[in-house]
């Protein structure tokens, strides 16, 4: 097998009509992928029997792990990984979805060819577009989202540039061999429920390669998926303090240090940056 999609399953409780149709049409582009194997992971409030019949309305190859609780993101994608490392031995590939994702068809392709084509690349990121029409890590205006699902194969594929650029979003693709070599993520450092985890992943690769390669991530905008909300939520202040410390942990300062200098954005620069600088005060 080739690649192995990972999605974590979470129906908020007062957003459950809205999360299922968001689920819906997810699962319904998912449908268009050249990969039909999907690992999710159930984080509740549906069991496992009653995830299982709502994944067989979709053509896909879904297989359910988890105990419907809300294990957070860490430990969640931690465990879809590993169930492919035992299960899919010789799958090449791994990808980390979510649910407010709209893809068109074979959007994964580019991205494995690319992987393909660059022996020291561990992973790459779809190009995105998000809620408010923004692409992420281009310099360009906002675009207007179609009105209709049925628009957005024409309007994503419309969007597609021979472009690799610096960044890290998810979509992702992995090596599945590299990711497991570093661990994927480190559960006994990252205890929060989310936030930083994809700076450990980083940091992991950083290292892997070593620092005189200068690794950095790159996004290929030679496909481009829509994601509603792109980046980091950090108003989740539990989350921030417990992953972050464990981050702190795994990797010291130099890893934030390291972090100002992998990430595109100004704005993640200038955290790590600071929070660098914050431990000699």
């Amino acid at each position: 097998m080739k690649l192995i999609h990972t999605l974590l399953f979470l129906l908020r409780p007062e957003r459950n009509a809205e999360d299922i149709k968001l689920a819906e049409t997810n699962l319904k582009s998912l449908e268009k992928s050249s990969s039909k194997t999907l690992v999710v992971y159930n984080q509740g409030p549906l069991s496992k029997e009653e995830l299982t019949a709502f994944l067989s309305q979709f053509n896909l190859d879904s297989i359910v792990i988890g105990d419907s609780v809300n294990v957070g993101i860490s430990e969640g994608r931690q465990r879809c990984f590993q169930y492919i490392w035992d299960n899919y031995p010789d799958n090449e590939y791994i990808s980390e979805i979510h649910m407010d994702m709209i893809f068109t068809y074979h959007w994964e392709d580019a991205m494995v060819e690319y992987l393909k084509d660059n022996m020291n690349e561990p992973a790459v990121s779809a190009g995105i577009i998000d809620k408010n029409g923004m692409l992420a890590f281009l310099d360009e205006a906002a675009h207007n989202l179609p009105n209709d699902c049925s628009e957005y194969d024409s309007f994503l594929s419309g969007l597609q540039k021979d472009m690799i650029v610096h960044g890290f979003t998810h979509p992702c693709i992995h090596k599945s061999d590299v990711i497991k070599e570093i661990g994927g993520y480190n559960t006994h450092f990252l205890k929060g429920r989310q936030c930083f985890e994809d700076d450990s992943l980083l940091l992991g690769y950083y290292y892997y390669y070593g620092t005189k390669a200068d690794w950095h991530p790159k996004v290929n905008y030679n496909t481009v998926v829509y994601h509603a909300v792109a980046f980091q939520r950090l108003d989740l202040k539990d989350s921030i303090l417990v992953n972050l410390n464990g981050l702190v942990s795994q990797y010291g300062a130099m890893g934030l240090k390291s972090l100002s200098h992998l990430h595109k954005s100004e704005w993640h620069k200038k955290y790590f940056e600071r929070k660098y600088n914050e431990i000699f005060k």
